[in-house]
């Protein structure tokens, strides 16, 4: 079906002449590789295809045809394309609501014991997230990228979850991004990485550092240090593992004072250094630069 008007909607401030910012389309081609590593968090489609993924100390997960799958903001994600594939890709706000009478939160308390960090939980696409996609497909195909049609249609998914899939499914798909009070980690994960020190993560947030460090135990599980350095640990694992870059352009990108004090903070935490590490980690997958792909 043609899109009428079509010089109107080009000219238009809200029209996104190449690639709708909310909603993509992406398709890529077996043997290739890209990376996931949003700004938003993602719920990802796969129409047709084969995907392997591999995020932090998991490898080799299959991404199956027919199912989609939800991808945290900062986490990063090697993907491998085992099967030519096409993708949708829609980018979430962090304040996710499935309606006014349900708010994301309510998933924690449903499910709250079953919940693993990280892990992904896929579902299969249903009847009318089918038909859903079919109309994102068809828009693109037409060249209908207006920006407010893409935000209705974002907001049009979390209905069709909450009204054709289970709470429990729910939970489980929605785990890496939930907790007991939302609005907190969004401060947190807004500014963690931008601070110097505890101090400094605590003012950035507005609160005192005592009453930051009861809050965020309370929210995270863990004191504000200890998880600072978790996540750390996490994105020094995929750098060695998961790009070509040397030990020194990692170890000054995550401010050790030097490479001795990088390969001793890998001992402790890894148990090997980090040549040993990336010699041991054989799933490891090499980047070019070219292929990521950051959204």
């Amino acid at each position: 079906m043609e899109l009428l008007n079509k010089e109107e909607h080009l000219d238009c401030f809200w029209y996104d002449k190449q690639n709708a910012p909310i909603i993509m389309k992406i398709e890529k081609v077996k043997g290739e590789t890209f990376l996931l590593n949003g700004i938003h968090h993602q719920i990802i489609f796969l129409l047709k295809g084969k995907i392997n993924f591999s995020y932090e100390r998991q490898v080799n997960n299959i991404f199956e045809e027919g199912t989609f799958l939800m991808f945290p903001r900062g986490c990063k994600y090697i993907m491998s394309v085992e099967e030519n594939s096409a993708i949708i890709m829609v980018n979430m706000h962090d304040d996710i609501n499935f309606c006014n009478h349900f708010p994301l939160e309510m998933l924690y308390e449903l499910n709250k014991n079953a919940m693993t960090e990280n892990s992904a939980y896929p579902l299969k696409i249903n009847e009318m997230v089918s038909d859903y996609l079919g109309i994102i497909v068809k828009s693109f195909s037409d060249g209908l990228r207006c920006s407010h049609f893409y935000e209705l249609k974002q907001k049009e998914l979390l209905f069709y979850l909450r009204a054709y899939y289970s709470k429990n499914d729910l939970a489980t798909f929605f785990a890496p991004i939930l907790n007991n009070d939302l609005h907190f980690s969004k401060l947190i994960y807004g500014n963690y990485e931008s601070a110097k020190s505890i101090e400094n993560l605590a003012s950035l947030t507005n609160y005192s550092v005592s009453g930051f460090k009861k809050r965020f135990i309370k929210v995270f599980g863990l004191p504000p240090h200890s998880w600072m350095e978790k996540e750390k640990a996490k994105k020094i694992y995929y750098e060695i593992n998961c790009t070509p870059r040397t030990f020194k352009e990692i170890s000054v990108e995550y401010d050790f004072s030097s490479t001795a004090h990088f390969d001793r903070f890998c001992k402790r935490v890894y148990g090997m250094s980090p040549g040993a590490l990336r010699e041991n980690t054989k799933q490891r997958v090499l980047l070019d630069q070219r292929v990521l792909l950051d959204n």
